[in-house]
């Protein structure tokens, strides 16, 4: 086998290995990203949707935190406006509640003062008549309904964003690419990787194992790898429902009986809703994490506690689908998983002018930041780079605001239906220029192989965004999987077989 070099190879296709890629291959690195599922297919794509400051770490303390992830929710809003977007949370005050109201709106005024000049609206509190035309919410001893703002995001399409960005910048990006085997050289480590099926080698002076909850199994590859930190695998589930009528734009925040602060998130053009998460320890693989029927019950019980729907409470039969990831959070001895911190932190080992690092926990709405802390480790093992200059520059898609994308939108062609053209606009961002482009070379490539899914689409997720599976498509390029019907993923399904 003929052996490549790189100066970093990255190990894990996830937000924080992405943003490493991108960050490294910026700063004049050579790099390998090697992800042995799909991009974003394991943690990454099984978040709560949310880029936010992180509201109940003021509880703890975590000011530091707080404010970091704030700055970084309004880079986010400016530098992928195609996949973020403002939302407001309402927060409703029970006198059963173990958080009093002044602690509540003590809590939303630093927030407030944390997060100021990102140019989202201040908290407050809705009026009596605001109140009153909520359809759902339960009134029984409701003293109070706060509300604040925080941002969505499409979790699996960020990722692929920061990675399309680490390829135009030279990086080597690939997913089906495992890792086998990795012996330390005298600077730097020699990896054997199955890339789809073909056997390969690479050298690297530095790794980079940002593998999530299976950091483990990738340090265990090597005889010389980072002194292990304790880690604990805490699974969080969330459950899917349809929006009930009447529609409605808000999230709320909910307090559980005990500590725990579970959302309830309008999704997908408000046509359904995410409730969760859970936060319970995962002692299986962390791949093939699911939302047991516990935790189902309890998202269930939660939101029918707070919400009492004309057609009377949810069930189980109303839960459309349900996803569960795993975040591997540093362990503080015997504090609850709700008090585990979220600070990302690393370990790492030089060997000889190269070195290895290893990353522990992070939020996805801090990964930019956390890239640079990565760096910074690097440079400390000797890479010779540049200084940082990820700050305010958009991601792959992300050149455009959202009022010139609704201009993209509102523009021909007009064999594509507006609903689609908005979709693509807020999937692919200023890349739909791409798609439109395609278009007016071969107007037969409007053809939609299911309802609102056209030949151009799928065309553009195989050649650009390494898609091979109709999973890849409908869970993570897109969110199809829940708009379409049995008939439309089969026929996508249909058209990956005979087309990849």
């Amino acid at each position: 086998m003929v052996t490549q070099s790189f100066d970093v190879l990255v190990i894990g296709g996830g937000i924080h290995g992405a943003a490493v890629a991108r960050d490294a291959a910026g700063r004049g690195l050579k790099v390998m990203l090697a992800e042995k599922g799909d991009y974003a297919c394991a943690t990454s794509s099984a978040s709560s949707k949310l880029i936010h400051g992180g509201l109940r770490y003021l509880e703890q303390l975590e000011l530091a935190l707080v404010r970091e992830s704030l700055v970084e929710r309004a880079e986010l809003l400016k530098t992928a406006p195609h996949l973020v977007e403002p939302l407001r949370f309402l927060l409703p005050i029970y006198a059963w509640q173990k958080r009093p109201a002044l602690l509540l709106h003590a809590g939303l005024a630093l927030y407030d003062l944390l997060s100021i000049g990102d140019g989202l609206p201040p908290s407050g509190r809705l009026k009596p008549q605001e109140i009153a035309e909520l359809p759902r919410l339960r009134r029984e001893n409701l003293g109070a309904l706060l509300h604040y703002h925080d941002c969505q995001a499409d979790d699996a399409r960020l990722v692929l964003a920061v990675l399309l960005d680490a390829r135009a910048r030279g990086a080597d990006i690939l997913n089906r690419r495992a890792v086998t085997a990795i012996e330390p050289l005298a600077n730097g480590y020699t990896i054997e990787l199955d890339e789809r099926g073909a056997k390969r080698r690479v050298d690297a002076r530095f790794i980079v194992n940002a593998a999530g909850p299976f950091v483990a199994g990738v340090d265990a590859l090597s005889s010389i790898a980072p002194p292990p930190r304790p880690l604990r695998l805490i699974r969080g589930s969330h459950i899917v429902l349809r929006m009930p009528e009447p529609v409605e734009a808000d999230a709320y925040t909910l307090q559980d009986q005990e500590d725990r602060v579970i959302f309830v998130l309008p999704w997908l053009d408000r046509r359904f809703l995410i409730v969760g998460t859970t936060e319970v320890p995962e002692r299986g693989d962390p791949g093939a994490a699911a939302c047991s029927a516990e935790e189902q019950l309890y998202l269930l019980d939660a939101y029918n506690r707070y919400f009492a729907p004309g057609s009377g409470p949810v069930t189980a039969a109303d839960v459309v689908w349900s996803f569960a990831g795993v975040r591997a959070l540093q362990d503080h001895g015997g504090r609850k998983p709700s008090r585990l911190t979220r600070r990302p932190a690393l370990a790492s080992i030089a060997n000889g002018s190269g070195g290895f690092v290893t990353l522990y926990g992070g939020k996805l709405t801090t990964h930019r930041a956390f890239a640079e802390t990565v760096l910074d480790e690097l440079r400390g093992l000797g890479a010779y780079i540049g200084g940082p200059w990820t700050k305010d520059v958009p991601l792959y898609g992300g050149g455009e605001s959202r009022a010139a994308l609704l201009s993209l939108v509102a523009q021909d062609p007009a064999t594509i239906s507006r609903e689609t053209r908005h979709r693509w606009a807020f999937t692919y961002g200023d890349q739909i220029e791409r798609l439109y482009a395609k278009l007016l070379l071969e107007p037969n490539l409007a053809q939609e192989i299911a309802p609102g899914v056209t030949r151009v689409e799928l065309i553009h997720a195989v050649e650009t965004e390494d898609t091979i599976t109709a999973e890849d498509f409908l869970l993570r390029r897109t969110r199809l999987h829940l708009v379409l019907d049995q008939g439309g993923r089969d026929a996508v399904a249909t058209w990956f077989a005979t087309n990849t």
